[in-house]
């Protein structure tokens, strides 16, 4: 699925976190994940939940 304008995931690879930038706000899920897939992952199912997906009206 597609990001949204100004969503960004980054993983970093010294603490095997990842962050995150949605809809303005910015996050880090500590982890520590296994690899990037899985923190990427973990970072967009967090978006799905804030509503990364859902129709979304201005």
């Amino acid at each position: 699925m597609k990001y949204e304008d100004g969503m960004q995931i980054l993983y970093d690879v010294l603490s095997k976190g990842v962050f995150i930038q949605f809809r303005g706000k910015s996050d880090f899920l500590k982890g520590p994940f296994p690899n990037q897939r899985e923190a990427v992952r973990a970072a967009e199912d967090y978006c799905r939940k804030l509503g990364w997906g859902e129709s979304r009206t201005q």
